[in-house]
This record gives C-alpha cells, structure tokens and sequence, in this order.
C-alpha cells in the first residue's frame, strides 16, 4: 500500500491510474503529464484549439482539491458557458474516481462545486465569466484571455487572489489572439515569473498521428507539408476548410494581426458580453441556432424580445450555409437576440423561416439578393413591401454595410455574444484597395470563405437604419486609421 501510496502522489499517475473521461481511463499527452508535475506558481499555456488546454487545467485544479486540507479554487473564461463547462470537467472527473479515492460532494451548481474531507474541511471551485476575480485567496485558471474585454484586469486581479500564499498558483490558457496585450506579453516573456508551455496540434494525440515523430520534425515543416504528413483526417479537413493564416493562429500558435482589419479585435470585444445565455437571468439574452429554427425556437423569441426586431439574412444551399441574425432594438442599442445557421436546407425551407420572423412583427429584414437570394427576396418585397427588402452586394453597397456596423460597434451601441464563431467571423472581414483604387470588403482568405454571420449581422443593423439615427458616412477606412496613428 505503501508504494501504491507513492505512485499515486504523482499527479500524471493519480490522473492515469484512477480517472475516466468520456467513458475511458484517462491517457495523457507528454506535455499534459509535466503540466500536471510542474510546481511552478505560474504558468502560461500557449496552446492549439483542441489540444485540451482547458481540461487539463481543470483536471489539475481538481486534483488539487481532492488532495489538500483546505482548498479554493476559480475559473476565469471568456463567457459563461464556457467557464461554467470547467465545473463540468470537475463533476465528470469526480464521478469517474473509485469512491475510495474521492471526496463527499456536497454542493453542485452551474457555477460552483464543493467538496469536503473527513475532517470537515471544504474545497470548492467556483467560475466566473470574464470577471476579475477577488476576494479570499486560493488558485485561479483562466482561459482564453486576450478573448475578454478587461484582459489586464483580470489577470491583475489574479495575481492578487495568489498573492498572499506561495502555494496558490495562477495558469492562464489560450490560444494567440493578435500581436499585443498581456497574453502576448506573458507568453513573449515580458514577465519572467512564468513558466511557459507551448502546445500545437502536432503534441496531441487526438489530432496528430506520431506524435513522437512530428515532435522532432513538424517544427522545421511548413504548414501543409506536417498537416499532410503527420495531421489526423479530422485536422487535414479543418485545414482545407479555412484561410491558412487562421488556421496558424488556431493550430500552430502565431500571433497574426489581420492586416488592414475592418473591425479591430479590440472594437468587435469591447461590444461582446461574456454572459449570455437563453435564460432571462443572463445579461444579454442570445439563442444560437445550428438548424432550421423550430416552433421552439421561435416562441422563445416571441418571449424574449424587448424592442423592435430587425434581420439581417445571407441565403445558401450546397456550398454554403444560409444564416440569419435578429437584433432586438432597446433602449437605444441593439442586443443580439438569435443567430440561425442553416446548411443544406432547400429554398422553401429558407423562406419559411424569414416569413416566420416577419410575422413576429419584425420591423425590418435586409437580405443579400445577389444570385441565388434574387428570387426569395423578389417574394418576400412583394409580400412585404416597406419591411423585407433584397440588397445586391456591389463596391457601393459592401461599403455601406461596413459603415454602419462600424460605427455601431465603435460607439457601443450594439450587444453581441462573445461567441468564437460570430467574433471570428466579424474580424475576418478586410478592407482590400484595388490596383484600380477601388476598395473591396472580403474575409480574410478570400470570398471562398464567405463569413455568412457576419454579413448577415450587418445586413440587420442596414435593416435598422431608419431607427438608429447616427449617419453611416462616418466609417474611417483603414488606411486612415493606421495614417491617424503615425
């Protein structure tokens, strides 16, 4: 028992030999086994989507818990689903331990989830959505750090709470996020308490195939030389299916700025809130719809409404998805009711859902009628005129669009979700100067990447251009952006 006794005291075997996850004994990548071992107070985890950064941060914290008199810890997302999604890893863990081997569970919230030993001593472990955190001390993991708005905050917040005691430790987890800021500057070494992990695909199991290969080898490759040679089929289709520069930012850890970005990131998250969600409680109420919205769908509209509505809609069919934005218009701002994706959904079906959102009262719905949106938003104007109106993305009307979501955002006054997807897609859109002098608005890589939410967002905020008095003249290019700053 003894020596069992020791080999448990290692975390990566206590992880190893006595947790599950998803219905299977754990198997921990190399880098996951020294992030467990390593002591360090601090430590910065520069990381690759889906390597499982933020579980095994969790899992570490839990394990934390299990083992300690006493013990607190908090953690610190980008939005409240995903924070609260840390208590999740917790809860799952804790099932999977044998009952030997774990503490009495005594409280379980969205939020919070506590423990307590055989002494009577508590462990909890708490989330917050991009907050600062305060109070007692304890340890703090944070994730996706340069998404939130009050990024230096927040970590200074987090140092604080790990301030008082040597034993509280601090990680923070993301993937890069433009050049600047303090999650570029932990990870560049600006502050040399850290310790500091560096975790593409290629050192994950889940997406690499020999990982002890690419390890030696993947760093001197190009980017489709190692996702050909050594990416697993889930990762080579990801690769196909995104501009290479993003990519890189999400897989391959580089700091890339979009160069001549018509949405800074720093505008796009100063209008996104980090706690949302369906219910009446959240700060912004947001439904998120991957299908063709049900009755459901539409009657928690009805509820949650508070002001005018207006839609934004980008039609698609096989190559693309069709996706709709709704705003709810209130108290003088704009708050991000539901977005709608839609792929492979025939035009019928499509049409149906905007003549539902009209029949809500909707009081205006913009909709690309370029190409195969002609003969949907020709209907919709004669069965609707006034509200439904089609518009044809020329250089003119692109720029228009462009205009008024940018002073929306710049001035605050539209909510959105701090959704990866949607903010992703909004800072994707670039500003583009032709030989000729013209200026194009496009993603990032091309309009084979067509940012459907986007454009649909901006087509709502076009729909409400009568009811929003600021002008949409004064968009400041790139250019003289950039020329204000030298």
């Amino acid at each position: 028992m003894e020596k069992l006794l020791g080999w448990l005291a290692d975390p990566a075997n206590f992880a190893e030999g006595l947790m599950g996850a998803n219905g299977q004994a754990v198997k921990l990548d190399p880098w996951q086994k020294s992030y467990l071992r390593n002591p360090a107070k601090l430590v910065c985890l520069l990381k690759s989507r889906r390597v499982g950064g933020s579980w095994i941060m969790a899992m570490k914290f839990f394990i934390r818990s299990q083992t300690r008199g006493r013990y607190s810890g908090v953690f610190v997302s980008m939005n409240r689903e995903e924070a609260r999604g840390k208590i999740d890893y917790v809860d799952e863990l804790h099932d999977s331990l044998p009952l030997r081997w774990r503490l009495k569970r005594v409280r379980r919230s969205k939020d919070e989830i506590a423990f307590v030993n055989s002494n009577g001593r508590r462990a909890v472990l708490r989330s917050l959505a991009a907050k600062a955190p305060r109070g007692r001390g304890g340890d703090v993991g944070i994730s996706e750090l340069p998404h939130c708005w009050n990024s230096q905050a927040i970590y200074e917040g987090a140092l604080h709470v790990t301030a008082r005691n040597m034993d509280d430790i601090l990680t923070i987890e993301s993937t890069p996020l433009g050049k600047g800021g303090v999650f570029h500057d932990v990870c560049r070494g600006v502050y040399p308490g850290f310790v500091r992990y560096e975790t593409p695909w290629w050192l994950c199991s889940a997406l690499c195939v020999g990982v002890a290969e690419a390890a030696q080898n993947a760093p001197s490759m190009d980017t489709g030389a190692r996702v050909a040679k050594y990416g697993s089929a889930s990762l080579k289709t990801i690769f196909a299916s995104m501009p290479l520069r993003a990519f890189q930012q999400e897989s391959e850890l580089e700091f890339c700025d979009i160069e001549n970005a018509a949405f800074p990131m720093n505008v796009i998250i100063a209008c996104a809130e980090a706690d949302f969600a369906e219910d009446p409680g959240a700060h912004l109420v947001f439904r998120k719809v991957a299908r063709v919205p049900s009755d459901t769908d539409w009657e928690w509209l009805r509820r949650n409404r508070k002001g005018r509505l207006f839609a934004g809609f980008d039609p698609g069919r096989k190559k693309d998805q069709a996706a709709m934005v709704i705003l709810d218009f209130h108290a003088g701002r704009f708050e991000t009711r539901m977005t709608v994706s839609m792929r492979d959904t025939p035009f019928a079906r499509q049409r149906s859902a905007l003549e539902t959102v009209l029949s809500l009262g909707c009081a205006g719905l913009r909709m690309d009628s370029t190409g195969i949106g002609m003969d949907m938003a020709e209907r919709l104007q004669r069965a609707y005129p006034g509200v439904a109106e089609g518009v044809t993305f020329t250089l003119q009307s692109k720029s228009r669009l462009v205009a008024g979501a940018y002073n929306a955002f710049a001035d605050r006054r539209i909510k959105i979700p701090a959704d990866r997807e949607l903010m992703a897609e909004i800072g994707s859109i670039r500003e583009i100067v032709t030989g000729s002098g013209a200026t194009i608005y496009q993603p990032e890589g091309g309009e084979a990447h067509h940012a459907d939410l986007a454009w649909s967002l901006f087509l709502a905020l076009d729909a409400a251009r009568r009811e929003d008095r600021p002008a949409t003249s004064d968009y400041v290019s790139v250019s003289r952006r950039r020329g204000a700053l030298v």
